[in-house]
């Protein structure tokens, strides 16, 4: 059995692709290469006349190099593209708006804390005012989405992301059975669900809502 592989591998360079491209590309070409042979031979053609029809398949080697590479490259830029533009649509925006919401939460905690604070209700010295200041994450999220040309699902989705990112964190401890609701649990469980999840989204998808229309065309 004659090697393929090898034989294009000397035929084709490609030096300005990582080994892992050129095997993969040179895999490819060989195994076209082989079955091209295989049909030649199933035409009667001895082994020597069909390795040669098979390769003149391939008129100029270093066009063909040169054609690959320049795909490769377009295609890694491509994918490259993809990613920034999902950073500046979703990731980076979503960042900022769990980021804004975490540490703003901290805060009210610290201050709730100070001994002048001590023995108020959690509801009145944390949570409401957490959930007052919300609107201002939301809304940052979904302004620098936009502002990075996120489309309407990126821009609700990076305002929304505290709630997406506790509602992902809580789930996956409910699963581990790190966190256990007493009994009943439905009832504790569905405080959890409306004080973690629905309240603070809603207010999150206060500030986000602005941001969610079209932006004008610049005339």
């Amino acid at each position: 059995m004659r090697d393929w592989n090898a034989l294009v591998r000397e035929h084709l360079k490609l030096a300005d692709l990582s080994p892992g491209q050129q095997d993969e590309t040179i895999a490819e070409l060989a195994s076209h290469l082989g079955d091209l042979c295989e049909e030649y031979r199933a035409q009667g053609l001895n082994e020597s006349e069909a390795v040669r029809r098979a390769l003149e398949e391939v008129t100029d080697w270093r066009h063909l190099a040169g054609t690959i590479q320049r795909a490769k490259r377009k295609e890694g830029s491509m994918t490259d593209r993809t990613m920034n533009d999902r950073t500046k649509h979703l990731w980076l925006p979503g960042l900022v708006s769990f980021s804004a919401a975490m540490i703003l939460l901290a805060i009210l905690i610290q201050i709730s804390l100070q001994p002048r604070y001590l023995g108020r209700s959690p509801l009145y010295m944390v949570f409401l005012p957490w959930l007052a200041l919300l609107p201002l994450c939301g809304a940052a999220g979904a302004y620098l989405s936009r502002r990075g040309g996120g489309y309407l699902a990126a821009r609700l989705a990076s305002g929304l992301f505290p709630t997406i990112v506790l509602l992902i964190l809580g789930t996956i401890l409910t699963v581990t059975r790190l966190v256990v609701f007493i009994q009943p649990r439905w009832w504790y469980g569905s405080l959890a669900i409306a004080f973690g999840v629905v309240l603070p989204s809603a207010a999150l998808l206060l500030g986000t809502v602005p941001f969610l229309r079209a932006t004008k065309p610049q005339p």
